[in-house]
């Protein structure tokens, strides 16, 4: 019996939709669904494009945190923790509440400055 339901968890899991954001055609939306695909190296180019812009405005914002997460998964603590400070810079609203105090403290964490 559970060895059904463990199968006919990894079929449905199998036929899953991919994530809302794929399908769009702006920059920041394929970056995004590259994330959720986990195929970082190709998230990691989109956000970095956009972040590279240099604007001030929620997208770029939005973008700089996930080229931090992007960072993260790819274990490169030492350039994602900058990025969280500069979102702190940019916005402090942002920066409280999608949790980057929290995510700054893992790559310190990581980098064995806790």
């Amino acid at each position: 019996m559970r060895w059904s339901v463990l199968l006919l968890l990894l079929a449905t899991a199998a036929n899953a939709k991919p994530p809302s954001t794929c399908g769009a055609t702006d920059d920041y939306s394929k970056a995004l669904c590259a994330y959720q695909r986990r195929a970082f190296t190709e998230a990691e180019a989109g956000f970095r494009a956009i972040v590279e812009k240099n604007e001030v405005d929620p997208l770029t914002i939005r973008a700089i945190y996930f080229l931090a997460r992007t960072e993260m998964k790819r274990g490169r603590f030492d350039e994602a923790a900058p990025l969280f400070v500069r979102i702190y810079a940019m916005d402090p609203a942002f920066y409280a509440s999608w949790n980057c105090d929290f995510l700054l403290g893992e790559c310190r964490k990581a980098m064995g400055r806790d």
